[in-house]
């Protein structure tokens, strides 16, 4: 299969690359890697963010829009081909539209007293994990009046945390990592004590230990660093 057919956005043609590197590495074992359908409604970036400016009030930014894809979903799940590894990864990106609109974190998690139920009704999740069940989500700060929203991580361990990210460097990070369990943490103020961060950290050493070698082209010295601080 070759993910690239039919790519029109920058954001497209760099995700079909990471597909086609995870569908392609023997070292990983992939249940899912597709491209979702593309709604008659999102095929141009400027009408959807049209739509997400005049009926939500919410006037994404430029480099929000750098990253506009028409899929209503990215979606790719795989297990490490060494069953002695704890190595899983899991992506599932909703369209930007369809997570402002549909994916309400309250409406699934209300949250614990009045200020996080408040905060929970502003966090909308793009990138969750349906597959492997962990609970894990990344949620955009969307409150109206938005041009570039705070990006989030929630786990129910932990709750919802901020991560130090935007939605670009999520996204471009999300491809590096492949959507390793867990790489969100290292852009989170958590560590070793934290009962989200222990489970998965395994996972991320054994990732920065081999996706080095397995993906050349792409640079994981920040990605080490956090880890580093965080073990």
């Amino acid at each position: 299969m070759n993910f690239s057919d039919g790519c029109r956005y920058p954001f497209e043609v760099s995700s079909a690359r990471a597909l086609q590197e995870i569908s392609d590495c023997s070292a990983l074992s992939v249940s899912e890697v597709r491209f979702g359908k593309i709604s008659r409604t999102r095929e141009e970036s400027s009408r959807a963010f049209r739509t997400l400016d005049e009926l939500y009030g919410i006037p994404f930014s430029p480099r929000v829009r750098e990253y506009y894809f028409r899929f209503n979903e990215i979606e790719t799940y795989w297990r490490s081909s060494n069953p002695e590894l704890e190595l899983v990864g899991e992506i599932h990106l909703t369209h930007l539209s369809r997570s402002v609109i549909e994916n309400r974190l309250h409406l699934i998690w209300e949250g614990e007293g009045d200020r996080e139920r408040e905060l929970h009704k502003e966090l909308k999740f793009f990138d969750d994990t349906p597959r492997t069940g962990s609970g894990h989500m990344a949620l955009l700060r969307v409150p109206p009046g938005t041009a570039d929203p705070e990006i989030w991580f929630f786990d129910m361990r932990q709750g919802a945390m901020p991560m130090d990210l935007d939605y670009g460097s999520y996204l471009d990070t999300l491809l590096i990592t492949k959507g390793t369990i867990g790489w969100q943490y290292l852009y989170c103020d958590t560590g070793p004590g934290d009962p989200g961060f222990a489970p998965v950290s395994r996972g991320l050493r054994q990732m920065l230990d081999i996706f080095p070698g397995l993906f050349p082209d792409y640079d994981y010295s920040d990605l080490q660093t956090r880890l580093e601080e965080r073990l």
